[in-house]
């Protein structure tokens, strides 16, 4: 038998048929859809953990400046617009000055407002800036404190509950450590 050729046909198989990119769309589509919380998620995580960070460096700033100065030295907190904020100030006499003070923003400005809530033992008056006073040999002065010790600074996304991170003052020496979620409930 002979074949027959049917020279006169061509048939083009370069290119994409419109079935297959709309299939290839609707993949990317859904996989787009699992991930993009993920990533978010993924992102607020990071901002926390880099906004306590810097929590815990300012506490350990102040306790060392404390000790290199012979003068006290507090950390104050305070949300300002939805932007937190702290400042390290002299406390001569246990007495924290907010005036003239050189506030930074957690997150280095990078934040947007709102993105990071921060809260800490502020007693039974939560209108005031949370503030820990350190004295001349690092130590927490416990008579400028609105509760007992442990005093906790706890940094959170505003979208939910978790991640939550936390900055824990635990002795009366001023022992600092991080905690994170269920251990800043405690």
């Amino acid at each position: 038998m002979k074949r027959r050729s049917f020279s006169g046909l061509r048939f083009n198989t370069q290119g994409f048929t419109l079935l297959e990119l709309i299939v290839v769309m609707a993949l990317i589509g859904v996989l787009f859809a699992i991930a993009a919380p993920n990533w978010v998620a993924f992102l607020n995580q990071q901002r926390v953990g880099a906004a306590r960070n810097q929590v815990s460096q300012a506490m350990r700033t102040a306790q060392a400046e404390a000790k290199r100065t012979k003068i006290n030295r507090a950390v104050v907190f305070e949300n300002n617009n939805n932007q937190p904020r702290y400042a390290i100030v002299p406390a001569p006499g246990n007495v924290v000055n907010l005036s003239n003070v050189n506030w930074q923003n957690l997150g280095d400005g990078t934040l947007q407002a709102g993105l990071i809530r921060l809260s800490g033992n502020h007693g039974t008056d939560s209108s005031r800036p949370a503030s820990i006073i350190f004295d001349s040999y690092g130590s927490v002065v416990t008579s400028a404190l609105p509760s007992p010790l442990p005093y906790r600074i706890t940094i959170g996304a505003t979208s939910s509950t978790n991640p939550r991170r936390c900055v824990n003052v635990t002795t009366l020496l001023g022992a600092i450590e991080e905690n994170s979620n269920q251990e800043c409930d405690n």
